[in-house]
């Protein structure tokens, strides 16, 4: 019931071992489940979905609108650069990389930046097919096929 504050200090009873080392425990247990909800988190941060991962299907979005009316595909400089010929004559788009920016040339007039932070390009022409392989500076590799339907007159 009440106790007034004069009883309490004057109470020999303190804080006994047996609270102390029932505090330790709980502190020791919640510790673990705190430190287990950080990795978790940390593992799902790195395994799901990264920058490169985002930058990279959004890059795949814009180049898979490049292979529409096409009239001719050219790969050059050791395959470092492509170049897409659309049926009107007045129209093509370049890829290529400059440092470590992978980028778009309309007409070979200006630079849109399509994917950043690229180590190394790579562009395969294959019959109707395209594969485009990026390294990422992080180390990441990634590939994607495209189907190019070409004007074969």
């Amino acid at each position: 019931m009440y106790q007034s504050k004069w009883r309490i200090i004057q109470s020999n009873h303190g804080y006994t071992l047996l609270e102390s080392l029932f505090s330790f425990v709980v502190f020791v247990l919640l510790s673990q489940v705190l430190l287990l909800v950080v990795f978790w988190i940390k593992q799902m941060d790195t395994t799901f979905l990264t920058r490169e991962h985002a930058q990279w299907e959004l890059f795949v979005q814009d180049v898979q609108s490049f292979f529409i009316n096409v009239e001719e595909v050219k790969i050059s400089n050791q395959s470092q650069t492509l170049e897409v010929f659309y049926k009107n004559p007045y129209e093509s788009v370049k890829l290529n990389r400059s440092g470590d920016v992978l980028r778009q040339l309309i007409n070979n007039q200006g630079n849109i930046p399509l994917l950043v932070g690229v180590d190394h390009t790579l562009f395969d022409w294959d019959g109707n097919f395209i594969t485009i392989s990026v390294k990422f500076q992080n180390g990441m590799e990634k590939e994607r096929r495209f189907f190019v339907q070409t004007d074969t007159k």
